[in-house]
């Protein structure tokens, strides 16, 4: 695939930045039509804890909390904002994907590493490299 050929996108989740699952899971529920939950994955790997939540009308939700102190999302929990911390697709090839946004100054945060919740498929993180996503 050229770096400039859109690769297929399909919206998987939000990813949510909670204190806690606990109270996170709590939170959501009390907001949304939460109609189903998975189980907890904690990820030494990746260093958070994570549960995905199905609202009525089919949305995904990820509850993101930190596991240990050293976890890439433990200053934005203890901050106490409700953080929206991505946005995830699904592609068909990671590194075509990695290729087409780094083409585009988005530039990976890390990388590619295999998440538990995701049965070992390896999930790559992206941020804009510039004010704006647009070119």
């Amino acid at each position: 695939m050229s770096a400039s050929a859109r690769p297929e996108l399909v919206f998987d989740h939000v990813g949510l930045v909670v204190r806690d699952l606990k109270s996170g899971f709590a939170n959501v529920c009390g907001l949304l039509p939460i109609v189903s939950a998975t189980k907890v994955y904690d990820d030494e790997v990746l260093g958070v804890s994570v549960q995905f939540l199905r609202d009525a009308s089919g949305v995904t939700f990820e509850l993101i909390a930190p596991l240990g102190d050293e976890s890439p999302v433990a200053k934005i929990a203890a901050s106490g904002r409700g953080v929206i911390n991505q946005v995830a697709y699904r592609v068909k090839n990671l590194a075509d994907a990695a290729e087409y946004f780094r083409a585009r100054r988005a530039v990976p945060t890390g990388p590619a590493k295999p998440a538990i919740a995701f049965d070992g498929a390896s999930v790559q993180f992206s941020s804009p490299g510039s004010p704006s996503w647009s070119n």
